[in-house]
């Protein structure tokens, strides 16, 4: 009996622990309305055993558009809104998804700003969020609750200071995104 009784002292220490960490996230990130900055990217393929590095820029302006140019090995745009998935290559439209028409549109757009704006409440929606708080820097860690997204992400990691800095995305066949975000400058 004592060791229930300890074992539900600790849950709920353990939780009240996690709600203050996501509360000092919380309110430690912040979202400009408009913010831009660089990106370097690896995507590690886990059958080909071998890393495809990317990079270019982005800029956002909150709750309405996410610009995403990469500008090597290949020049691509992705334009993101809440309702549409706008894909350019080379300057064309290439594709263009809708929310109206294809339900995904919805769930990946609120996903991608989530994590592009430090949207927790979102991302709550959607993931169990654990956080780690020290010194003005912080890591997130985001494991879907939905199996839907779980089909095709395991888990993300967040890091940062007052911004996003480093998203590590963790597919459930071994593949591996990191991005990393430089030169920052809010509008």
């Amino acid at each position: 009996m004592r060791r229930i009784f300890l074992g539900l002292i600790l849950s709920v220490l353990s939780i009240s622990v996690f709600a203050n960490n996501l509360d000092d996230l919380k309110a430690l990130t912040t979202t400009p309305e408009k913010l831009s900055g660089t990106f370097s990217q690896s995507k590690y393929l886990a059958q080909l055993e071998t890393s495809i590095n990317s990079s270019g820029s982005f800029n956002y302006i909150r709750d309405k558009k996410i610009v995403w140019h990469t500008l090597t090995p290949i020049n691509s745009t992705l334009e993101l809104t809440p309702k549409t998935m706008l894909s350019y290559q080379d300057g064309e439209q290439v594709n263009k998804l809708d929310s109206d028409t294809n339900p995904v549109v919805a769930v990946f757009s609120d996903i991608f700003f989530g994590v592009m704006t430090a949207q927790w409440q979102i991302l709550e929606a959607y993931f169990s969020v654990s956080a780690e708080v020290s010194d003005g820097q912080w890591k997130a860690t985001l494991v879907p609750v939905d199996e839907s997204i779980g089909g095709f992400i395991n888990k993300v990691t967040l890091e940062g200071d007052k911004y996003l800095q480093q998203i590590t995305l963790y597919e459930p066949e071994g593949n591996i995104t990191h991005i990393t975000f430089d030169k920052l400058q809010q509008k």
